[in-house]
């Protein structure tokens, strides 16, 4: 007997690529209209994003303080002041993210079931943001790493 989810599989993969691809797509819509909304808006000007919640109680840097600037400095072409400002988010996730992304629609449009996140980047990126956490925290690296 198959299981409901080998089911719902083999009806994806008789589905039209259009009708498959509108998850994927979906998503990475989502993704455009919030980066165009970070890059017309001013994450600089204090009250118009939220404040990060770990940095206003600890008054430590957590791994993703600066990206929202980063991204805004991205949208903008500015590479250079989004690494200066979170060197993570410019090298490692956007770049993931949008591999990811289009890993989901070639595959969507292949019918092929969603990407699977390999082992080792599920273990390897929370420890690498975990180091890069308390690094960007050393006071003597703080000048270099503190968005």
């Amino acid at each position: 007997m198959q299981s409901r989810t080998a089911e719902a599989l083999a009806a994806s993969a008789t589905d039209s690529p259009v009708r498959r691809l509108v998850a994927p797509v979906s998503a990475l819509a989502v993704l455009a209209v919030a980066t165009a909304y970070t890059a017309m808006a001013d994450p600089y000007r204090s009250g118009f994003f939220p404040p990060c919640v770990f940095l206003s109680a600890s008054g430590h840097w957590c791994p993703g303080c600066g990206g929202l600037r980063a991204v805004h400095e991205l949208a903008h072409g500015e590479v250079g002041a989004a690494l200066a400002l979170n060197p993570v988010v410019v090298l490692l996730i956007v770049p993931l993210g949008v591999a990811l992304a289009l890993a989901w629609v070639r595959t969507a449009w292949r019918g092929q079931p969603p990407p699977a996140i390999p082992m080792w980047l599920a273990i390897s990126l929370p420890a690498v943001l975990l180091v890069f956490w308390v690094v960007r925290n050393i006071p003597s690296l703080e000048p270099y790493l503190a968005p």
